[in-house]
């Protein structure tokens, strides 16, 4: 049990998720839609600004892993410039992606040895606000059809081959194209490179499905409600 709960990323790792959803277990029972809106834009500025800055000023940036290409991060940033810009266009693509990323974050830690704090308070809260902006679309009666999945699996697979190009390039594993992710995780039950990736598209398209299936529920649920 003991060498399960380190695979998983450790006591702490644990202990820190069990405060999240807790947390976040609370708004989605108590919290409303508008709330949770100003919630989250506070969360996401606070994020993306720390996270960079502090890496900046303490000349630990490296654009090898800290740029904004994993799909999770590239999902919090479109989630702020649709905030920003009141663009709703992405919802469907944002909401795809953050319910398998948020959980998928949640359970497994990429952190290792030489991660800085703030690289735990980001993917920590960056896997946190992802799961809020599902609950917030939920609660908005939002709905994700065939073509909203169509466009979005389509548009994953360019963010997907741009990656792939990038870590060719320099050398760098964003996607984790070239590699099994760093730290202690569930990749450790993995076969090795190409099976693991073809299991991560495999994971990836059936939380797709099932975030789809969540969100036609929707339809349903708005034609109740009129």
């Amino acid at each position: 049990m003991t060498d399960f709960i380190n695979v998983l990323g450790g006591k702490s790792h644990l202990l820190t998720l069990v405060i999240l959803v807790v947390h976040l277990s609370f708004l989605i029972k108590y919290a409303n839609v508008i709330f949770l809106e100003k919630l989250l834009k506070l969360l996401l500025s606070f994020n993306i600004i720390s996270y960079f800055s502090i890496l900046l000023l303490t000349d630990t940036f490296n654009f090898k892993v800290h740029l904004p290409i994993h799909l999770c991060y590239i999902t919090e940033i479109f989630i702020i410039i649709s905030y920003i810009f009141n663009i709703k266009h992405f919802y469907p693509w944002i909401a795809l992606n953050s319910l398998g990323g948020g959980i998928s974050g949640f359970l497994n830690s990429i952190m290792v040895e030489d991660s800085v704090p703030i690289e735990y308070v980001h993917h920590y809260l960056s896997h946190f606000n992802l799961l809020l902006f599902v609950v917030i679309f939920y609660k908005s009666k939002f709905i994700i059809s065939k073509n909203d999945l169509l466009k979005s699996i389509i548009l994953n697979l360019l963010i997907f081959s741009f990656a792939l190009s990038f870590n060719q390039f320099f050398k760098s594993n964003y996607w984790f194209t070239i590699s099994k992710p760093p730290g202690n995780n569930l990749s450790f039950f993995f076969p090795q490179w190409p099976y693991y990736l073809l299991i991560f598209i495999f994971i990836g398209l059936v939380s797709y499905i099932i975030t789809y299936y969540l969100f036609k529920r929707n339809t349903l649920r708005n034609e109740i409600s009129n």
